[in-house]
């Protein structure tokens, strides 16, 4: 049986995927999924607040560099994964706003997944 798509509301700063767009006060993209893919974003969420803690627990090093830091790498390719997700699964002003600010594409080659090369 296939899933049926539905429109989300994506909020980047909170992580929050919501159906009712009312209940974030400014969600920051519109995605149409389905529950698999909804769970995979919150999985990439998850895994995006995991490298977060390990970014604050380096902090706490003063004399580790971010340019550095594989923490910190990890991190940003976590939220380039986010990124990229909402790209395949967002509507056009998702599309066109991820586009513009252009968070695919300032990536170095060896830190970028096969998949997220292909959306370009």
């Amino acid at each position: 049986m296939m899933e049926s798509k539905q429109f989300y509301y994506v909020d980047i700063s909170s992580g929050d995927i919501l159906q009712d767009p009312h209940q974030n006060a400014s969600p920051s993209y519109r995605i149409f999924a389905t529950p698999t893919e909804v769970n995979e974003l919150k999985m990439l969420f998850n895994d995006n607040y995991d490298d977060d803690m390990s970014t604050m627990r380096r902090a706490q090093v003063p004399f580790r560099q971010y340019h550095n830091s594989p923490e910190d790498d990890h991190y940003d390719q976590s939220m380039r994964d986010i990124y990229a997700k909402i790209y395949l699964l967002g509507d056009e002003e998702a599309r066109s706003h991820i586009t513009a600010i252009g968070v695919l594409e300032n990536t170095s080659d060896h830190h970028m997944r096969e998949d997220i090369k292909n959306l370009k």
